[in-house]
């Protein structure tokens, strides 16, 4: 499905920043029974609809990674760009971060 997931560049220097979530998320805070939560706001993830490939090109040179949405997680993790373990479950929802050093 063609723009299934919000994702945005951010730069700073030349780190290379990706904010991704899954379509239906833009906006919308995700909380946990402990108080933790996930702002997923539109200043960071809310760039433009793409598809899994294209979110998989973007991610491949950046730097860091931010994702929120268990289809974009699901996606990142099938194509082995993502590790389970830099997974975490806030609300229902899959949440991963990806740092390249």
């Amino acid at each position: 499905m063609n723009g299934e997931f919000y994702m945005k560049e951010h730069s700073v220097g030349s780190t290379k920043i990706i904010g991704a979530c899954d379509r239906e998320l833009l906006g919308k805070t995700i909380k946990d029974e402990t108080g933790l939560e996930v702002n997923v706001a539109e200043r960071f993830y809310g760039g433009r609809l793409v598809d899994g490939e294209e979110l998989l090109r973007s991610i491949r040179d950046a730097s860091s990674v931010n994702l929120v949405g268990n289809r974009v997680v699901k996606t990142v993790l099938e194509s082995g760009l993502g590790r389970v373990d830099n997974t975490r479950k806030i609300g229902g929802v899959m949440f991963m971060m990806i740092i390249r050093i």
